[in-house]
C-alpha cells in the first residue's frame, strides 16, 4: 500500500475512533453527562473505564518555538518520557499484556500543549484479549487521564498495525511538527486563522515507523497539508 493512501487511512482514524467510542459506550455504566472531545467528534464520558490521576510534571519549564505555541523539543523530552511511562502503567492495570500500537495527537488553532491540545491518545492491543483496543488519553494541563475500551471491529483497518518498536521511536511529536512547520506548516497556519493539526505515530505493516501529520483548515476553504516524518531518521515527505 502506498504511503499517500496510508496517510489518508490513518487520518480517517479520527472519525472512526470517535464514532466507535460513542458506540461502545452504550454497553458501559454511565458516569456523568459531560462530553469529552476525542479524536475528531466526541466520546461520551460513560465510555470511560476509569479515571486516574495523570502523571504530568506541569511544573517543568518549557520554551516555545516561534508563535506556533509548539514547545522546544529539548524542553519536553523528560516530561514526554514520563507521559509515555504513565500511559503504559495505566493501561497495564487493565490489561497486563497490552502493547502500544498507535499514538494519536490532535491540536486545535494552536500547537501549544496548554491552549491547543485537544486529545493525546495512546492506543494499545492485547494478544490475550484481541477483541478490544485499549485507549489512554493523556492531557498535559493537569487534568486526569481517561481510559477507554473499543471493539476491534470498530476500527476495521485495511492494513495491520504493528507494535511500536521503541528503539526506532527517536523523534517526539514536537520534533516531527517542528520539521513540518519548516516545510509548509507555518505558512499554512498563517493563511488560516482556524485549523486542526493531527499527528499519528504508527508503523503500518511493511512500512517504517513514522509520524503522519495533517494540517486541516476549518475556515471553510477545505485546505489540507499532509506529511510523514520518519520517527527514526527524521526524513520528511510531503504527501
Amino acid at each position: 500500500m502506498g504511503k499517500s493512501k496510508t496517510v489518508l487511512l490513518l487520518v480517517g482514524l479520527f472519525t472512526v475512533i470517535a464514532l466507535a467510542g460513542v458506540s461502545c459506550s452504550r454497553g458501559l455504566q454511565t458516569t456523568d453527562n459531560a462530553v469529552d472531545n476525542t479524536l475528531d467528534n466526541t466520546v461520551a464520558d460513560n465510555a470511560v473505564v476509569d479515571n486516574t490521576a495523570v502523571i504530568n510534571p506541569t511544573n517543568q519549564t518549557t520554551t516555545t518555538v516561534s508563535s506556533s505555541g509548539l514547545p522546544d523539543p529539548a524542553s519536553v523530552k523528560a516530561s514526554l518520557a514520563t507521559e509515555t511511562s504513565g500511559a503504559e502503567t495505566a493501561v497495564k492495570t487493565l490489561q497486563a499484556d497490552a502493547v502500544l500500537q498507535l499514538v494519536s495527537i490532535k491540536f486545535i488553532n494552536s500547537l501549544s500543549d496548554q491552549t491547543g491540545l485537544s486529545t493525546n491518545y495512546y492506543i494499545y492491543a492485547s494478544a490475550s484479549n484481541p477483541n478490544f483496543y485499549y485507549l489512554v488519553n493523556m492531557p498535559r494541563n493537569g487534568e486526569k487521564l481517561k481510559r477507554f475500551l473499543m471493539p476491534v471491529e470498530d476500527l476495521d483497518l485495511p492494513f495491520d498495525l504493528l507494535q511500536i518498536p521503541v528503539k526506532y521511536w527517536k523523534l517526539s511529536y514536537a520534533e516531527a511538527l517542528q520539521s513540518v512547520e519548516q516545510r509548509g506548516g507555518s505558512d499554512f497556519r498563517a493563511k488560516h486563522k482556524t485549523f486542526e493539526v493531527s499527528a499519528i505515530l504508527a508503523i503500518p505493516a511493511g512500512q517504517y515507523l513514522s509520524w503522519f501529520v495533517t494540517y486541516r483548515a476549518t475556515d471553510g476553504t477545505g485546505d489540507v497539508l499532509k506529511a510523514s516524518v520518519d520517527a527514526n531518521s527524521g526524513a520528511v515527505s510531503l504527501i
